[in-house]
This record gives C-alpha cells, structure tokens and sequence, in this order.
C-alpha cells in the first residue's frame, strides 16, 4: 500500500526500482541468515565440546586415583612382605642386639604402612566425591548432547529451506530485472553494492533518508517535481519524495 502512495508521487522508474530493492533486501537477508548458520552450528559445537572435556578432564582424574591407590596398594603389600621376613629373622636370631633391630625396622615399616594406608583413605574419599562430579556431569553431558544435536538438525532443516527459497528469489530478481534500462540498472546495482537495502530513500524535512544530510534547495525542487532521477550530493543514494 505504501509503495502505491509512493508511486503518484516519483519518477516512472522509481516503482520498479523500488521494488527491485525490495527484492534485494530479501535476497541480502536470506544470505545473512545463510552466513549466521554454520557460525550457530560451530558456536554450539564448541560448547558441546567443552563439557565434552569437562567429562574426559573428571574420567581422566578417577582413573589416575585409581592408579595412585593401586600403586599404593602395591607398596603396602612390599612392605608386609619385608615386615614378615622381618617377624622370621627374629624367630632366627639369637642376639638380643640383632632382634632390637629388626623390632624397630618392623616398628618402622609398620608406621610406613599406617602412613600409606592414611594417604589411601583420603584417596578412597576423593575418589567418591569425583565419582559424583563425574557422574553429574556425565549425565549434564548427553541431556546437553541431545538438545545440541536437535538444535543442530533444525538448523540444517532451516538452511535447507532458506537456500531453496533463496534460489526461487534470485531466479525471480533475475525475470525481474531483465526488463530494466541496462544503464539504470548499472546505476542502481552500483549504488547497493555499496549500500544494500537503501540505495533508493525518501527525502524527510530536506534532507537524505540515509545519510541525514541536508540537501540544497535546487536538489530538494528536483526531488518534488519528479521529472528525473535525482541523487544525493553527499551519499549518491537515489532519492524520492515521499507524500
């Protein structure tokens, strides 16, 4: 409705390039959303990713306490060896000197082993707290996989769909501007190039709809009367005179 009112009121040429920047601003929008596409899918991909390896970092961690408690462990069972061979030298020994040695050497290995066994206890605790975290974020982990993947398919649903409609606007843009003065649409293509979706703009209070620039009297006259194409001084944007 509001091009027809505009339409009384500019130059013969004026509607169709108007409505070819219609066209075009589809076009440029479609494109927009095209380019924001792959950059959505990358962005959720990389959040995908980090709690990904938040999982590996916590898995990676169990496994290296079960490691340490097992090297413990293995430590233990060396020191209950020599502690036993120890008990056996005892029995063995007639020197009163001798068995006092090796009671402190079995006191001593035994304080290593209460030791050990201390650093496996705090060990075993850590390890069932980290086992919660883990299983928390393990689970945080496939409900965000899940939503990932369906925002994912849906944005590959949505590009599928703009790039067919995309392809349905160039086609018809092209009908369109086929039956354009090749001169003016040279001119037009030009100008929104450089300055898409506003390369044709209505003159408000003397000035220029897209740089805002005041225009001079005789430009503004020209505007009004309607009689030819008439182009900003300061932008070079196609103006029109609204009514």
């Amino acid at each position: 409705m509001l091009l027809l009112i505009y339409c009384i009121f500019m130059h013969p040429s004026l509607p169709r390039l108007l409505k070819l920047q219609q066209m075009d601003q589809k076009i440029f929008e479609s494109r927009q959303f095209l380019v924001r596409i792959p950059r959505e899918i990358e962005q959720v991909q990389k959040q995908l990713k980090a709690e990904q390896e938040l999982v590996s970092r916590y898995k990676k961690e169990l496994l290296q306490i079960e490691l340490s408690i097992k090297e413990l462990e293995e430590e233990i069972a060396g020191i209950k060896s020599k502690i036993n061979q120890y008990k056996l030298q005892q029995l063995s020994t007639r020197k009163n000197e001798e068995y006092q040695a090796l009671s402190h050497q079995i006191v001593s290995a035994e304080s290593k082993v209460s030791a050990l066994e201390d650093k496996i206890l705090e060990l075993l605790d850590k390890k069932e707290m980290l086992s919660k975290t883990f299983k928390e974020q393990e689970s945080k982990f496939h409900r965000f996989s899940d939503e990932i993947n369906g925002k994912i398919e849906n944005l590959l649903i949505q590009k599928k769909m703009l790039e067919k409609n995309l392809d349905q606007l160039l086609e018809e843009r092209k009908n369109y501007a086929s039956g354009f003065d090749q001169q003016l649409l040279q001119n037009y293509q030009r100008i929104a190039a450089a300055k898409p979706g506003s390369a044709i703009v209505p003159v408000t209070e003397e000035s220029c709809g897209g740089c805002h620039m005041k225009m001079t009297k005789q430009t503004y006259l020209k505007v009004k009367s309607s009689e030819e194409l008439v182009f900003c001084e300061y932008c070079g944007r196609i103006l029109f005179f609204p009514q």
